[in-house]
């Protein structure tokens, strides 16, 4: 009999054998989503050289300085600056130059005095109040410097920081692939999702659609990987141990079903046979008591309990900051919510409560999907996150719980 590991050292052992696949380069708008392998920083100022932020009229700031109501100063207007105008003249004293929104203020002025705020004559224009140096004026790098961490290492590129990457000259980044996961059900009363219903009848039998490969293919690509294969395998341990074997096994593999103790539950045995290290065999949480973990080379494989709702629970408990390290994330540490409701934990171990989980405010707040009067599977279908209650514990509304969850 294998005692249970706790799951905090369920995850140390496993994130101690994860690594984020090395490095790739590309460019800003394909790496949204993807960690960052090194930092990224601005290769240019933005704006590139100081410009308008107004249509308008640039000028030298000491030109109008004695400008009043009554006693306008008239300037000549040589020339317009817009956006894509490059390397302007100098402005010559005692005259504007007429510039649009995004125009490079040309060398020698100091302000911008925008367009309604002047009254303007033909070839000339009329101003009526001094303005100081730098008004409508951005300068140089004023909205961002050359040389400006925009994205540091281990953190997710945002649409938006790729967006200022692009604009600041940067054309390639190193990122950490998306970790590949193959997600096995186990069992012949299983079907492959999908599948007509006639399809489903075998030798009489109906079998029914694999539930728990359409949950964990979605909470994988919650989490940032790739689901790159699901598949059904039917209580056949030659059939397993020949798909673990394979030569091009992905990061992660997952098999639901078969980690019991009756005569059809051999998928540790299974794994062992394939070539891979245990790590744990067992681990102190409900759901997913029955959970292991093994290894082999660069590829780390999860046996769960068939249930959906322990492989919700398995996986928001150990493969979740598995998925993130392979990822090249930081840890998350631990995110808590203010309970609704009062909940008891039975004594034993570790206790991974559905919940629903909602923000008020600025507090997020988590209510159990447990108990005599929500149905466990209804509970799963409104559940987006799981509370962790230790043996024993009582929570009364109020008390704050971690949480385990994909949604932020």
């Amino acid at each position: 009999m294998h005692t249970p590991i706790s799951r905090a050292d369920a995850v140390r052992k496993l994130l101690r054998r994860a690594r984020p696949a090395g490095e790739l380069a590309v460019a800003p708008m394909d790496g949204v989503g993807l960690a960052a392998g090194l930092d990224v920083s601005a290769l240019c100022d933005v704006p590139e050289h100081a410009c308008s932020v107004r249509d308008g009229y640039a000028v030298q700031s000491r030109d109008v300085a004695p400008a009043k109501a009554m006693a306008p100063v008239r300037l000549a207007v040589h020339g317009c600056l817009r956006a894509e105008s490059a390397d302007p003249d100098s402005i010559e004293p005692g005259t504007a130059v007429r510039v649009l929104t995004g125009g490079p203020v040309p060398p020698g002025a100091d302000a911008v005095l925008a367009e309604e705020d002047v009254r303007e004559e033909g070839d000339h224009i009329q101003v009526f109040e001094p303005v100081r140096p730098g008004w409508f004026v951005r300068a140089a790098g004023g909205e961002i410097a050359a040389g400006t961490v925009v994205t540091p290492a281990g953190h997710e590129i945002t649409p938006q920081a790729a967006a200022v990457m692009t604009r600041t000259r940067v054309d390639s980044i190193l990122v950490h692939p998306r970790p590949r996961a193959r997600l096995m059900a186990l069992g012949s009363e299983l079907a492959k999702p999908g599948l007509d219903p006639a399809e489903r009848i075998v030798s009489g039998t109906a079998r029914f659609p694999a539930d728990n490969l359409v949950l964990l293919k979605g909470v994988f690509e919650a989490a940032g990987a790739i689901v790159e294969r699901t598949g059904v395998i039917p209580d056949d341990r030659e059939r397993l141990v020949a798909a673990l074997s394979g030569p091009d096994l992905p990061e992660i593999i997952v098999t639901t079903g078969g980690t019991g103790n009756s005569e059809r539950d051999f998928a540790f045995e299974a794994a062992i046979e394939s070539g891979f290290e245990p790590i744990f065999k067992r681990i102190d949480i409900r759901p997913g008591r029955n959970m292991f973990a093994a290894a082999r080379g660069n590829t780390l494989l999860f046996g769960l309990p068939g249930p959906p709702a322990a492989g919700h629970a398995c996986f928001h408990a150990v493969i979740l900051p598995v998925v993130r390290t392979l990822r090249g994330l930081p840890d998350a540490g631990p995110r808590t919510a203010r309970f609704t409701q009062a909940i008891n934990a039975r004594p034993g171990s570790e206790w991974l409560v559905q919940c629903s989980l909602k923000i008020e405010g600025s507090t997020l707040t988590a209510t159990p999907l447990a108990g005599k009067t929500v149905p466990p599977m209804h509970g799963l279908a409104q559940a987006h996150g799981l509370a962790v209650l230790q043996s024993g514990q009582t929570l009364t509304p109020g008390d704050e719980v971690e949480v385990l969850t994909t949604l932020f």
